[in-house]
């Protein structure tokens, strides 16, 4: 291989990083800004997920944003997700693994403070649009701390994936 081929390789390969990276935090960014179209678009039809917990497993696109929307698509749900310290691996042209910490920030108005990190260990895979969209997602936490505060003598509502 020719050194500007070399080099050539090497920029893709920043390139595809750099495209994942993308990904991920349009990921985050829907999630927060409750933005369910952009959301579909950073996962494969085939997405496999589990949000730590067996009864929050997943399979399919539209199966998770739909879940993902009941769950934390509500007027009085406010999250901020901050993720961050990706590391990626290219595995082969058109898949990739990352590795994204997490730090998370819910408040279900007006009583329920959750606050924890963990950490995304995600599949991804390039699709024939050339866009890298995230094939398996799983989400470990390290740490939940929860406060709840009832204000108006209101008893907190949980979402339904609380409910399960």
């Amino acid at each position: 291989m020719s050194e500007l081929d070399e080099l050539r390789a090497r920029v893709e390969a920043l390139e595809n990083i750099e495209a994942i990276r993308q990904t991920k935090y349009d990921y985050f960014h829907s999630l927060d800004l409750k933005r369910w179209d952009g959301l579909g678009n950073c996962f494969t039809a085939d997405i496999f997920a589990t949000y730590g917990r067996e009864e929050w497993t997943l399979e399919g696109r539209d199966e998770l944003v739909a879940w993902l929307r009941s769950n934390e698509g509500g007027d009085r749900y406010r999250v901020s997700h901050a993720g961050h310290n990706p590391q990626v691996t290219i595995l082969d042209e058109n898949h990739a693994r990352g590795f994204f910490k997490l730090h998370d920030w819910v408040v279900i108005e007006p009583s329920t403070t959750l606050r924890g990190w963990g950490h995304y260990t995600d599949l991804f895979r390039r699709e024939e649009d050339g866009r890298w969209r995230i094939e398996r997602l799983d989400l470990s936490y390290e740490y939940k701390e929860e406060h709840l505060t009832y204000l108006g003598n209101e008893p907190p509502r949980p979402t339904p994936a609380m409910e399960r």
